[in-house]
């Protein structure tokens, strides 16, 4: 019933003036934060790598269609036939070349070759991370030979673009329509932070994979739903407190970046503030707390049935 999409993310030059400012921003940041410079200059090198494809449709979305799905819980692109562009192996080599110089040994030798292995399909990959998430990339990254964390971001950034138009044609039909689970109702991935925003401080999770948006209640973990104050709280460096936090959970362990915002950062500088603040990764895991990585749809399986 659904159309194959993602598949003209090259087919029109990226959006400069995204990039640029998403630079422009990178290069203020370089002399702030030091200690990111590493990734910084990476996300700099590959930014029109992720200039969503405005020029991308996808026509079988109606509004009907992300109502009835938001009610249901499952993610919009959840079972729908995903095929990427062509395009797709010089996007992830490009990545990995801009990788290896600017951050030495991060890649293991092979890696942006492994697009060329039989074994690699990257319309199967795109599938997994909307109906299985982190067991599809781990699956995957053990056969490239690699630690997951760095597989599933280079996969991330590869599929970015394609996965972030697609989010910004359908967002319009989710304006109004509830959706209160802890994973993307476009994609199903894990929030990769959350901002609170403007001057009432509303929070809202934030997408990785497709810069997808949805409000959610400030004293309420994603991954284990709990709302108990006594588990939950924050982390924050000195100084920071009132635009750089972690959310924790005691009850999962869960740490989730949250940023202070006047409004929705926009998908190139979401990517931007998720690299400028890697010390609250650090922070959190120092204390053990973890990312939020949990399965984009419980109770569902890749073959479509549902255990409720």
């Amino acid at each position: 019933m659904a159309e194959t999409f993602l598949r003209r993310w090259f087919g029109k030059k990226p959006s400069a003036p995204a990039a640029d400012e998403a630079r422009a921003e990178i290069d203020r940041l370089l002399s702030e934060r030091p200690a990111t410079r590493g990734p910084l200059l990476w996300l700099r090198a590959i930014l029109d790598d992720l200039v969503p494809d405005t020029w991308y449709r996808v026509n079988w979305l109606t509004a009907d269609v992300v109502r009835e799905e938001c009610q249901a819980g499952r993610p919009l692109l959840y079972l729908s036939p995903l095929t990427v562009d062509a395009d797709f192996l010089v996007r992830w080599q490009h990545i990995c070349a801009a990788l290896a110089q600017h951050q030495p040994g991060a890649v293991p030798a092979g890696l942006a070759d492994v697009v060329r292995q039989e074994w690699f399909d990257a319309n199967a990959l795109a599938k997994g991370l909307v109906n299985s998430g982190p067991e599809a990339v781990r699956r995957a990254a053990e056969r490239a030979g690699t630690e997951p964390g760095l597989f599933g971001t280079l996969l991330r950034f590869a599929l970015f673009r394609g996965f972030a138009a697609v989010e910004a044609e359908v967002a319009p039909f989710r304006q109004g329509v509830a959706w209160d689970r802890g994973f993307c109702p476009m994609c199903g991935s894990p929030p990769l932070l959350a901002e609170f925003r403007g001057l009432d401080q509303t929070r809202f999770l934030r997408c990785g994979l497709c810069a997808s948006s949805w409000e959610a209640p400030r004293q309420w973990c994603p991954v284990c739903e709990t709302r108990d104050h006594e588990v939950l709280g924050f982390l924050a460096k000195e100084g920071e407190e009132a635009r750089y936090r972690v959310a924790t959970c005691d009850a999962c362990r869960t740490g989730i970046k949250t940023l202070s915002t006047l409004s929705a950062l926009p998908p190139l500088m979401l990517l931007v503030a998720d690299a400028a603040t890697l010390h609250l990764d650090l922070a959190a895991a120092d204390r053990g707390y973890h990312p939020a990585d949990r399965s984009p749809s419980p109770g569902v399986n890749l073959e479509g049935s549902s255990s409720e």
